[in-house]
């Protein structure tokens, strides 16, 4: 927890779309890979929640059509970016202050490690069966 709070701070202190900000971003995104590939099961099996209990990838698709969706919407219409913000501009506003950045990070990353945590405890619990 102390790791990724640093971390954040480091983080938020950089400047968007510079050298240092993009390798502050793709250093958490390309351990989370790694980690996923390392510590998930090849053949994770499915919750089973509700009617889509075979296919769990539906929601997130669903998920990144609307946000899509929200953004072309809000992007077309017309008037002012205050009348019609877009996801990104509205987290633009939110990054503008470092307290709130170093909180949007650290979530960030905590949902990162969260989606680690959560793959390597199913791997584990399959792995006691199957012995």
């Amino acid at each position: 927890m102390v790791v990724l709070v640093a971390y954040a701070l480091f983080a938020a202190s950089t400047t968007a779309f510079t050298r240092s900000a993009n390798i502050a971003t793709g250093v958490p995104i390309v351990a989370l890979v790694v980690l996923v590939v390392a510590r998930w099961p090849l053949r994770p099996r499915p919750l089973g929640l509700g009617p889509d209990a075979g296919h769990p990838w539906r929601a997130w698709v669903c998920v990144f059509f609307a946000v899509v969706a929200w953004e072309l919407a809000e992007y077309a219409a017309r008037g002012s970016r205050a009348d019609h913000p877009t996801l990104s501009s509205m987290l633009d506003a939110v990054n503008r202050f470092y307290g709130l950045k170093v909180i949007v990070f650290f979530l960030w990353l905590y949902l990162g490690a969260a989606i680690v945590r959560r793959g390597g405890r199913r791997q584990r619990r399959a792995g006691r069966g199957a012995q």
